[in-house]
């Protein structure tokens, strides 16, 4: 599970438009869940072992979390600017 997304690559500043967001960890407490994102240029790029081309990480109050926590932390994600439009993958 990942979302596709446009991203700017922080190693060179060009827009990669098939970038691959992924989940990489989550650690919560009782309020809010902190989501650690890591974001390669394509998803064959991380299938291969590129390094990624940025990290982001959200908080995420668990009140906004319906269902399943995987999808349920995605699903929010998608509502924040950065990952507005994204497409799950």
């Amino acid at each position: 599970m990942a979302l596709k997304i446009t991203a700017i690559n922080n190693t060179n500043g060009q827009p990669e438009v098939q970038a691959y967001a992924r989940i990489t960890n989550f650690w919560g407490s009782k309020g809010q869940v902190q989501v650690q994102i890591e974001v390669h240029a394509t998803e064959a790029a991380r299938q291969a072992g590129w390094p990624s081309i940025q990290q982001d990480n959200a908080y995420i109050n668990m009140e906004d979390l319906q269902g399943d926590i995987m999808p349920a932390m995605y699903a929010v994600l998608k509502t924040l600017t950065k990952y507005a439009g994204a497409e799950d993958v």
